[in-house]
Parts: C-alpha cells; sequence; structure tokens
C-alpha cells in the first residue's frame, strides 16, 4: 500500500483541502507556502458556516487535559506570527478574558482551576472586585466571590483572517473555489489512495486530499468506510449594530458560571464596534423566535455592560459547530485512506494556527509529529 506522503522527491503534491472554514483556508496557505499546488473547495462561501457562528475566543483556560492546553497555548502564542505572514494584523483583538462566580460556594472550584492553569504555566490570575472595577470600570458584576483575568486571550474576526489566508494562498496559486462542495472521493478499491475527489462539475486529481469541513466530514469520511463520530453542537451568535466602545481593557467577558442559565452571556466587541453575544439559546429556540429571544439576550447583556443599553440586534447567526466525540481534534492521516488528513476541531480559532502548519509538515514532509498522537481518527476505532 503507498501512501499520499510517498511521492518524488521535489514534485509539488496536489492536494484538495475540503472546506473554506478557519482550519480549511490556514492549512490552504501553509501548504501554499511550500509550493503544493492547492485546490480549497468550499460549499458556500468562505468562512459562512461554522467560523462564523464561532465565539472566536483564542485561548488555553478551558481545555483539558494538560496535553490538550498545551495544544492551544502553543497555538495561541502562534496567533501573532500567523496574522502577520497573512497580513491579518488588524483581525485579532487582544486584552485578555475576564469571568467572576457569583456564590461562595462555587468559588473553590474556581480557584482551584485558576491554581492548576497556574502550575501549568498559563498567566492567569485571582483577582479581588475592587481589581474587577479597576480593570472594567463600566461593568455591572453584582457579587463577586472570586474573580481571574487572563491577560493573554484575545478574540478573532474571523471572515477577516479567513479571506486573508486564502488571498496568499491564491497568490502562491492555489485555485480557490466557492460554491463548489466536495461530493466524493474516488479510489479504485479499499486498499487504495483516494486518487480524486468529485464535485457537481468535475473530478479534481489529487496526491492528498484534506477534509476540513467541520460536520460535513463525517459524511465524506463514511464513503470510505471511516467513523467520524461527531456530536450535534448547534450555536447561536447575537450581533449587535455597532456601539461604543463597551471595554475599556479586556477583550472577552464571561458572566460568571454560577448565575441563572439566562444570565450566562460570551461577551466580545469587533472592531467595527459591534458586539457578538453567545447566550443560552442554542438549541431550544424556535427559528419564529429567534429575533425576540436574540433581542432578550443583548438586554442581558446590558445589565452587565450599560453600554449595551439600547443597542440593537443587527443579526443571528445560527449554524452547527464540529465537535467530535470525545471533544478532541481529529487530525492527520488515516491509516484506512492512506492519503486522506483530517482536520476536524471544535476549538478551530484558537487551533488554526497551529493546524495549518503541523498539516503542511506532515502532508509535504512526510513527518508524524508525536504531539498529534492522541489526535488521530484511529482512537475510534
Amino acid at each position: 500500500m503507498t501512501t499520499g506522503r510517498q511521492r518524488p522527491t521535489g514534485t509539488a503534491p496536489r492536494v484538495v483541502v475540503v472546506g473554506g472554514g478557519i482550519v480549511g483556508a490556514s492549512i490552504a496557505f501553509h501548504l501554499s507556502l511550500r509550493n503544493a499546488q492547492v485546490t480549497l473547495l468550499e460549499a458556500g462561501q468562505p468562512g459562512q458556516a461554522a467560523s462564523a457562528v464561532s465565539f472566536a475566543w483564542i485561548n488555553g483556560r478551558d481545555k483539558k487535559p494538560r496535553g490538550y492546553h498545551d495544544l492551544n497555548r502553543r497555538s495561541l502564542d502562534m496567533w501573532s506570527r500567523f496574522v502577520r505572514r497573512t497580513g491579518a494584523e488588524n483581525s485579532v483583538r487582544w486584552g485578555g478574558e475576564l469571568r467572576w462566580t457569583a456564590n461562595p460556594e462555587s468559588a473553590g472550584e474556581f480557584e482551584a482551576r485558576v491554581q492548576e492553569l497556574q502550575s501549568w504555566g498559563y498567566p492567569i490570575r485571582l483577582i479581588s472586585p475592587d481589581e474587577v472595577v479597576q480593570i472594567e470600570p463600566g461593568l455591572v458584576t453584582g457579587p463577586v466571590a472570586s474573580a481571574s483575568y487572563t491577560d493573554i486571550d484575545g478574540h478573532v474576526d474571523t471572515a477577516s483572517v479567513i479571506n486573508a489566508c486564502l488571498e496568499r494562498a491564491a497568490e502562491h496559486g492555489a485555485d480557490i473555489r466557492t460554491g463548489s462542495p466536495a461530493t466524493g472521493l474516488q479510489r479504485p478499491n479499499a486498499d487504495s489512495n483516494v486518487e480524486a475527489v468529485t464535485t457537481p462539475d468535475d473530478e479534481i486529481p489529487c496526491d492528498a486530499v484534506v477534509l476540513a469541513n467541520g460536520v460535513d466530514v463525517t459524511g465524506l469520511a463514511a464513503g470510505l468506510g471511516i467513523e467520524i463520530p461527531q456530536l450535534a453542537s448547534p450555536g447561536v451568535g447575537v450581533i449587535t449594530e455597532p456601539v461604543a466602545p463597551a471595554f475599556q481593557n479586556i477583550a472577552v467577558l464571561h458572566t460568571a458560571r454560577d448565575l441563572p442559565p439566562e444570565q450566562l452571556l460570551n461577551i466580545r466587541q469587533m472592531n467595527d464596534g459591534s458586539v457578538m453575544i453567545h447566550g443560552n439559546m442554542h438549541d431550544e429556540v424556535a427559528a419564529d423566535a429567534l429575533q425576540q429571544a436574540s433581542e432578550q439576550v443583548v438586554r442581558t447583556a446590558a445589565n452587565f455592560l450599560p453600554a449595551l443599553n439600547g443597542a440593537r440586534v443587527s443579526e443571528v447567526r445560527r449554524g452547527f459547530r464540529p465537535m467530535p466525540a470525545d471533544g478532541h481534534p481529529i487530525l492527520g492521516f488515516a491509516e484506512a485512506a492512506p492519503n486522506v488528513y483530517f482536520a476536524v476541531t471544535h476549538s478551530g480559532v484558537t487551533l488554526a494556527p497551529l493546524v495549518g502548519e503541523f498539516a503542511a509538515t506532515e502532508i509535504i514532509d512526510g513527518a508524524r509529529i508525536d504531539i498529534l498522537a492522541p489526535y488521530r481518527v484511529e482512537r475510534f476505532t
């Protein structure tokens, strides 16, 4: 059996990347830097599916176990170089993440997690209620039993980063095809490499194929006899019209995790002044009630950030995000289809620089990066 990694030295491999979200775009960009012949297939428009719904917080805070945290921390530290190389420096807003716990009975677990992260070398610290006010004078928290601040976190304008990746890839000769879904993977028999990717219009010959199209990876993989188990992970992002600056210092706010469900909010403000809010309404709101529910989310957010008083909803983004069954990424070539490279992860925004760089190394150089060993597809079989 041959693999997609076994090819004459010095030849440029033909790689089809399926999926134009932030992971696929990063992989296409990094492959193009290595002079691969890249064709990227996107069923719709780049970045308009899971990447648009994502809260786009880049971090290592809630990533367990230690190895997975370290993977995310490494990628977080790659983001500055990544945006410099793509010309998307203004697409990242730094400033850190702030959150608190409202009830004393929750403080012990909260503080233990902060201490664990500190032992892992993550620059997070406990702060007093007075320090919360000093960092964000306009924030109305209510009771604060314990609070934390992580100053290296940020958030991303995913559309800008994706566009920059694809523009740079195209400059290096990549063929970017929008409105072009992959409908199948062609190989002569079950022991062969995939020789072409089919679309509604044609077949694209390939030496390797990257499956980075989120929830749709499962269907394409099934055609190869490979099981990619994913959990349903619906997401809703409420976008307001531009408002005055809501934060003075931080980039990302998470309200106390021990508040009532309707008050559990993730909030970030984008460069144009619009605010994205993820609330507790991901899968239970009917389509005809979505606007009313979204307006209520904004009103609830305004209780914490008065800058949002009177803010109007301009957009509601709704969609399904990739979620491997065990919550961890699926990365690398599959033994059952040796030239098919999987890139499926719920932490796509944080991990995009690392996955792009590592995928290019494994595809072009035939390397097998050891820290990706826990994330191979074979763990499910």
